[in-house]
């Protein structure tokens, strides 16, 4: 009996570290990561409309501009998708650990700082030129978190 409370307690600590591993994460708000200007340079465009969801902070224009796309920033806390299935290849220089995905005409950076992974993603334009403000965009965030 007594190794069952000790296993139910080991359990309890593991899973209460396991949610509150990406608890930092959660705090920040996704969209005070960039400034609107900041958002707004990296689509090429003058100005952008900044919408918040639970986890996620997604920029698009305020006026149609063809090929400037759309800029998402999604915290994911402390584990990664693409890590955790070994996608991906390995980009140095940007936070403690990056990761660039790029599936059919799309690519997406995920970046590690301390326990706190997140994902840039630029969508709507061709996937060099998405690589190359993702990891612009990652860098100006890394400072932030």
């Amino acid at each position: 009996m007594e190794l069952r409370r000790r296993m139910t307690l080991a359990g309890c600590v593991v899973f209460a570290s396991v949610m509150l591993s990406g608890r930092a994460a959660w705090a920040v708000d996704p969209c005070s990561l960039l400034t609107t200007g900041q958002a707004a340079a990296a689509l090429g465009v003058p100005d952008v409309n900044a919408g918040a969801g639970a986890n996620r902070c997604i920029w698009t224009p305020k006026k149609y501009k063809q090929g400037a796309g759309q800029l998402t920033i999604l915290l994911e806390g402390a584990n990664d998708g693409a890590k955790m299935m070994g996608q991906g290849t390995a980009v140095s220089g940007i936070g403690d650990e990056a990761i660039q995905t790029v599936v059919g005409n799309g690519a997406v950076l995920h970046v590690r700082k301390g326990n706190t992974w997140f994902v840039v993603n630029v969508h709507g334009v061709p996937p060099a030129q998405a690589t190359q403000v993702e990891q612009t965009v990652a860098k100006e965030i890394v400072g932030k978190i």
